[in-house]
C-alpha cells in the first residue's frame, strides 16, 4: 500500500500514524509545513535572523522535530507556516493570526491535493482536508479524516454559557471567528461527506459528530497512547507549596479562566500554592495581568522539556470544558503525575478517582478551589497514585495505537469498492 499522510503541524499523534503505515511495511509519505532541520541552511540562516530580534527560534523549531519517522520519509512546505509563526512571535494579533492560519491550511490542502496520483489512501485531518479529499475521490485514493476535536457547533454549544457569564472574555478575535462559524462548519461537513472512513481519539469526539446528523460513516475510536513511561515515581516534597502544572493553551475552552477564578477565591499566595503554566495565551492580557501571584506563565515550550518539568509537579490541573481528547494527560501519567481533569476530556475514560487523579465537573471554579484544597491537604495521597500513574500509560503506549491505526486502515484499503466504507457494528 503507498499511502499518504497530511496535517499541516507535526505533531505526535500525527507522526503516530506515519509511523504505523511505515512500520508496518507499507510505502508512507508524511506532508506536513514546518518541521525542525537544523543541519538545513535556510534554518540556520533564520535562526541567526531571529536571534538578532530576540526571538529563539531553535527552541520554537524544536517543538517540531519528527521523531517517530525516518526524515527521507517527510515532505514539507514551510513558508507560509514559518510566516504564521514569526507573526505569534512578534506582532501576536490573534486576527491577524487567524488570516494566516488560513492562508497557511489552503496553501498546504492545495499542495497535497497535487501530490496523490499513484497513492491508495489519504489520512487527512479535520479542517485542512477538503481540497486533497476532493483530489482523492477523483483519483480513486481511500480517504480517512481523523477528528482530533469536538464538532465545532457543539462545542460552541459548550462554551456559549461562559461568555454569557464573563462578558470581558468575548474579544474582537471571538466576534472574529464568531461572524465566520457557518462557513467553517460548512467545510468541516464538506470534508466529512468526502470521507470513506472516520477516525476519532476518544468516544466522547466521535459522539459529538454523529451527533451533528451528517451522512452516516463508519467511525473506528482509537485513543491516543502516552510516551515511555518513567522506570519509577520521582519523588516530590511533602513539605513547602503544593505545586500544580497546566500544560496547553490558556484559553477558555481549557477552563483558564475558571482556574484564576478558583485561586483568588482560595486567596493562596506562592508560598502555598504554585501553578506553572506552560502554553500559549488564549485569555484577554489584561485577564492574564491580573493573574494571582500563585500562577506563574512560561509560554510554551518543547515537548522533551515539558515533561521534565512534569516529574516536578504534584498534579496535573486541567479542567477543560471540551477537549477532544487532552493528550497532556497521557503525558502527565507517563511521568508520574496524578492528573485532575473533567468529564468532557476525551482522556477522562483514563482516570480512575482516587487511584491515578480526580474528575470534577466542567465550568465550575468552586469544585477546582475545592479539588486543589483537598490535594494540599493530602500530600501523601496524593504522592501515592504517582505509581498507579506510570501503570496507566504503561497499559496503552503509542505502540498499541499505531497498531490499532493500522490494523484500521489496512482493513479500510481492502474493502472492495468507492465511497464510505460499509457501517460496522
Amino acid at each position: 500500500m503507498k499511502a499518504a499522510v497530511a496535517h499541516l503541524i507535526p505533531a505526535p499523534f500525527t507522526q503516530h500514524v506515519a509511523a504505523a503505515l511505515h512500520d508496518g511495511g507499507h510505502d508512507t509519505t508524511f506532508f506536513t509545513t514546518l518541521v525542525d532541520r537544523p543541519q538545513g541552511p535556510w534554518q540556520r540562516l533564520a535562526r541567526r535572523g531571529a536571534a538578532l530580534a530576540g526571538i529563539d527560534l531553535g527552541r520554537e523549531l524544536g517543538r517540531r522535530a519528527v521523531t517517530v519517522l525516518p526524515p527521507e520519509r517527510v515532505r514539507d512546505r514551510p513558508r507560509r507556516e514559518l510566516l504564521r509563526m514569526l507573526q505569534v512571535k512578534t506582532l501576536n494579533d490573534p486576527v491577524l493570526g487567524d488570516h494566516l492560519f488560513h492562508w497557511g491550511r489552503d496553501g498546504f490542502d492545495r499542495w497535497v491535493a497535487t501530490q496523490l496520483r499513484g497513492f491508495d489512501l489519504l489520512y487527512g485531518y479535520e479542517y485542512a482536508s477538503l481540497a486533497m479529499f476532493r483530489s482523492a475521490r477523483a483519483l480513486g485514493v481511500r480517504t480517512a479524516y481523523d477528528l482530533p476535536s469536538p464538532e465545532h457547533d457543539a462545542v460552541e454549544a459548550l462554551l456559549a454559557p461562559e461568555y454569557d457569564r464573563f462578558p470581558s472574555l468575548v474579544t474582537p478575535y471571538r466576534r472574529h471567528t464568531g461572524a465566520r462559524q457557518a462557513e467553517r462548519t460548512e467545510r468541516r461537513r464538506q470534508e466529512w461527506e468526502l470521507a470513506d472512513l472516520v477516525v476519532a481519539n476518544s468516544r466522547f469526539t466521535a459522539d459529538t459528530w454523529t451527533a451533528a446528523g451528517w451522512s452516516p460513516r463508519r467511525v473506528a475510536v482509537v485513543p491516543y497512547g502516552a510516551p515511555p513511561p518513567l522506570a519509577a515515581p520521582v519523588p516530590v516534597p511533602l513539605d513547602g507549596p503544593l505545586r500544580l502544572l497546566w500544560a496547553g493553551t490558556f484559553s477558555i475552552r481549557k477552563g483558564a479562566h475558571l482556574l484564576l477564578e478558583a485561586v483568588e477565591g482560595l486567596g493562596w499566595g506562592p508560598e502555598r500554592l504554585q501553578i506553572d503554566v506552560y502554553g500559549a495565551q488564549g485569555l484577554p492580557a489584561e485577564r492574564v495581568a491580573a493573574a494571582p501571584a500563585a500562577v506563574r506563565f512560561h509560554g510554551s515550550i518543547p515537548r522533551p522539556e515539558l515533561l521534565r518539568c512534569m516529574q516536578g509537579a504534584h498534579a496535573l490541573i486541567f479542567p477543560t470544558l471540551c477537549d477532544g481528547f487532552g493528550l497532556v494527560v497521557n503525558e502527565a501519567f507517563s511521568q508520574g503525575l496524578p492528573v485532575v481533569t473533567t468529564r468532557r476530556a476525551g482522556a477522562a475514560d483514563l482516570v480512575r478517582e482516587g487511584e491515578n487523579g480526580w474528575l470534577i465537573e466542567a465550568g465550575d471554579a468552586a469544585a477546582i478551589a475545592a479539588v486543589i484544597a483537598r490535594l494540599d491537604g493530602d500530600r501523601e495521597g496524593v504522592a501515592a497514585l504517582r505509581s498507579a500513574a506510570l501503570r496507566t500509560a504503561a497499559g496503552w503506549q503509542w505502540h498499541d495505537y499505531r497498531r490499532r491505526i493500522r490494523e484500521v486502515l489496512e482493513e479500510a484499503v481492502a474493502t472492495p469498492g468507492p465511497g464510505p466504507l460499509p457501517l460496522g457494528p
